[in-house]
């Protein structure tokens, strides 16, 4: 059962009530991101993310720690480009607890300058570790290549060079800019009552006030151009692709999880099935999506040897080609669609998977559309609309490309026209 409360402060509560289940997720979203901030604060909402759980006048960071750990229950956050959200999993009667607790450090948190001091060492590391995995820089590089300077492309993570400036004025001023009671959904999937939820709700943040600072979002520009950039490293990583289905354009999008599955989303896709099981050229071939409010890109990404790299884009462009013009067959579509509907009751068994769905089919539509609405859109997608959506996303003449391995001449080595990134 799906409930939606709005408190008077303009908080969201959503829930939904599982009889069958003993745990509960209680997720709190706060609708911002690095989508929000300037070039001078780049990296502030992740700093943040840290930040709040680092203590409150009441509890140290270990007690934070070891209050979920003594009722065997999780907590833990993440942040994207458009949401924050810190979260709990713990057994039904712990729920109040939970509550309890995030709201401390929501509402509670020092911000301490020694504590400040500390985290950013441990953010800095993380970046250091991150500039390490080709596999995430190469996905970076990327977002930049597709999107240019972005805030949808920057990293969310920030630089090393905008970190180590941000202090706690930066932060005191982005909470109270955005960390506002109309900017927050708390959602929740488990065993509970809706009401007793709302009412824990009532009591936590019922006295929060203020209005989110109006943004002037834009949409991205999307560039055609290919680019490379050197790394010593033993293998070369590939993105190549374009324009996607934005998360609003919620027509569109079941067709495209048909197109999706049966370009690079499974082990019987197109991709993965010609080139790395056939061919042996890659471990890793698949699609990916990255999907916003109001803006999405689609590609494929490969991970293959520095010889094998000119005959893996060609296999990926020639399957490309071949499913813009041709299409695909009534077998492929019958196929993939228990496939996803397979993957979405699986979800079903996980509260966290439903405290996400929750939130994210309110914030990106505006309402909770139900599973058996989502089953039956699967079930409706044509082959026509499938086929429609490869001819609209499949152009390669509108694709970006990114190179990023032990490769220094381009023009030798690959084939295209390479901006080298030094």
């Amino acid at each position: 059962m799906y409930n939606r409360t709005i408190l008077d402060n303009g908080i969201k509560v959503l829930t939904e009530e599982i009889n069958e289940f003993k745990s509960a997720t209680i997720g709190l979203w706060v609708h911002t991101g690095p989508k929000n901030e300037t070039k001078k604060i780049k990296g502030v909402s992740h700093f943040i993310e840290h930040m709040m759980f680092k203590g409150t006048p009441t509890l140290t960071a270990t007690d934070i720690a070891e209050t979920m750990d003594s009722v065997g229950g999780h907590l833990n956050a993440f942040t994207e480009k458009e949401q924050t959200c810190y979260y709990t999993k713990v057994m039904d009667k712990h729920i109040a607890l939970s509550i309890d607790l995030l709201s401390d450090m929501f509402l509670n948190s020092l911000f301490d300058k020694i504590e400040i001091e500390r985290e950013r060492g441990v953010i800095l590391e993380e970046i250091r570790m991150y500039e390490d995995s080709p596999d995430d820089i190469v996905f970076e590089e990327f977002n930049h290549t597709l999107w240019n300077d972005h805030a949808l492309a920057c990293p969310t993570l920030g630089s090393r060079e905008v970190v180590a400036g941000l202090g706690r004025d930066d932060f005191i001023r982005y909470l109270k800019n955005f960390y506002t009671p109309d900017n927050i959904t708390l959602a929740a999937a488990g065993h509970f009552k809706h009401e007793d939820i709302v009412e824990l709700v009532k009591k936590n943040f019922g006295e929060m006030k203020g209005t989110a600072k109006p943004t002037n979002e834009t949409l991205p520009e999307f560039y055609t151009r290919n680019k490379l950039r050197y790394k010593d490293c033993e293998q070369t990583y590939l993105c190549l692709g374009g324009k996607g289905i934005p998360q609003k354009n919620l027509a569109q999008k079941f067709p495209f999880f048909i197109l999706d599955g049966i370009l690079g989303g499974s082990m019987s896709s197109r991709l993965f099935q010609e080139i790395r099981e056939r061919r042996g050229l890659v471990y890793t071939v698949s699609t990916f999506t990255n999907s916003y409010k109001d803006a999405s890109q689609f590609g494929i990404y490969a991970c293959t040897s520095k010889e094998n790299l000119s005959e893996v884009i060609k296999l990926a462009n020639n399957i490309l080609d071949d499913l813009r013009d041709n299409g695909i067959t009534e077998k492929e579509m019958i196929r993939m669609k228990e496939h996803i509907k397979g993957g979405i009751s699986l979800g079903l068994e996980s509260t966290s998977n439903r405290m996400m769905r929750l939130n994210n089919s309110d914030f990106y539509h505006g309402r909770m559309i139900p599973i058996e609405e989502v089953i039956n859109k699967v079930e409706e997608a044509t082959l026509e609309e499938v086929n429609k959506t490869a001819k609209q996303l499949l152009d390669r003449k509108r694709f970006s490309s990114t190179i990023l391995g032990p490769l220094k001449d381009p023009v030798k080595e690959i084939e295209g026209e390479w901006k080298i990134i030094e």
